[in-house]
């Protein structure tokens, strides 16, 4: 009999995990919240179920396994590791602990591990009103971040300057969250870097290192947006490996003793800081592209083999290439779209690898109404380029960036 895994999530960015499965002649079974989500069209078996409700899940996954055995559960770029731990839990499977997931997707829980583990990270402090917020935030100092206890890909993340503006961050919070507390940081500056890696038999390995590009971090204020990453990176040996023993610190202070791990870094004077360690794959193609694009190595793949149970031979994880490789968004001006061009112009330049409408946009024309971003997630457009060099690739996405015109007219 095939074997059989459940993809938690099965939305555009799980459709990685979901079409690498097929490929390889699996049976896949998929969960989403939305009957609609393209993943329930490919998979082999569907169920309608919340990715951030571990009792759907598993009542979907115990109904399937007692007609299918189940052989495996995983999910990519879905902040759902509690949802896959319970699964995994519930039908004998390997994967991430559910106390280990719960402190990997809860940011508060995770500030909460790595301060008692003396893992660098910004100083934090928990709260549940506005009130509470700016005290901690007088003691702090001004500005702050504010983060939601339970989002992923930047919603909800604020920028506070001062008191006036908490009561909004606040309230957006609440429209976004499911929880009472939220998280309440100082604000740093420095270089920003995305890690990922694999924890297996308790040694963990990282696989990916890029620099994050956040020339227009403040573009649509007070939201943070990245503009896309880079690797190889430009940071020296010596506070590279200080990075990969912060990182390590912190995936020990989870518990996290088997499966994917997916870091946030930044770099200032002090050294590397800790922002998020999170039990699961990343998204924004970083695991099924951009990785590969650079050093060879298939993390996704090997985080499906250990899901199910398959022997992972460490000599995978060794780089087998250095390429350069950069991934840019496209920004357009807020207001109704007008026209769109240059999109093919791009894709035939040299070294360009993908021009493509992100998700939130995939059906974008001729009078779609573009609004300020947000989050990541309203990002419209991506160009991925690769070159010999670091700056190769860089030149060659802006130079394709530069030829994609979304024109628009305010609303």
């Amino acid at each position: 009999m095939k074997p059989c895994i459940l993809i938690v999530g099965a939305g555009p960015n799980q459709l990685p995990a979901i079409e690498k499965a097929l490929e390889r002649g699996y049976e896949v079974a998929a969960t989403d919240m939305n009957p609609q989500a393209p993943g329930l069209r490919k998979a082999t078996y569907a169920g309608i179920a919340d990715t951030r409700s571990p009792q759907q899940t598993v009542a979907f996954a115990l109904s399937l396994h007692d007609r299918r055995p189940l052989n495996g559960v995983m999910t990519i770029a879905s902040e759902s590791a509690v949802t896959v731990a319970a699964v995994a839990e519930a039908l004998g499977l390997p994967g991430t602990g559910t106390a280990a997931a719960m402190k990997a997707t809860n940011k508060v829980l995770r500030q909460e591990a790595f301060a008692a583990a003396g893992v660098p990270a910004p100083l934090y402090a928990r709260a549940q009103s506005a009130a509470q917020a700016c005290a901690a935030a007088q003691r702090l100092g001004w500005p702050v971040v504010v983060k939601p206890a339970d989002s992923a890909g930047a919603r909800g993340v604020r920028k506070v300057p001062h008191p006036d503006a908490m009561d909004d961050a606040v309230a957006e919070i609440r429209r976004i969250s499911q929880r009472p507390e939220f998280l309440v940081e100082e604000f740093l500056t420095g270089t920003e870097h995305s890690i990922e890696g694999i924890v297996l038999d308790g040694r963990i390995h990282w696989t990916g290192f890029s620099d994050r590009n956040y020339d227009r971090k403040e573009l649509y204020p007070p939201y943070f947006l990245e503009d896309g990453d880079t690797l190889p990176t430009i940071l020296a040996p010596q506070t590279l490996a200080a990075v990969h023993r912060a990182a390590d610190m912190a995936v020990r202070a989870l518990g996290i003793t088997c499966g994917p791990v997916k870091g946030d870094i930044l770099v200032d004077a002090a050294g590397p800081r800790v922002l998020e360690m999170a039990a699961r794959l990343s998204g924004d193609y970083f695991c099924s592209e951009t990785v590969p694009l650079h050093n060879g190595v298939r993390l996704l793949d090997m985080v499906m083999d250990q899901a199910l149970g398959l022997p992972v031979d460490s000599a995978r994880l060794i780089p087998d290439r250095c390429n350069g490789v950069a991934l840019r968004y496209v920004w357009p001006r807020p207001g109704r779209v007008t026209a769109v061009t240059g999109l093919e112009e791009a894709r035939s330049m040299p070294g360009v690898y993908a021009v493509r409408f992100e998700p939130h946009w995939q059906n974008l024309t001729t009078g779609t109404v573009i609004s300020p971003a947000t989050c990541m997630g309203e990002r419209v457009a991506s160009v991925m380029a690769t070159g010999d060099t670091r700056q190769q690739a860089v030149s060659r996405a802006e130079a394709a960036v530069r030829c994609i015109r979304i024109e628009t007219e305010p609303v």
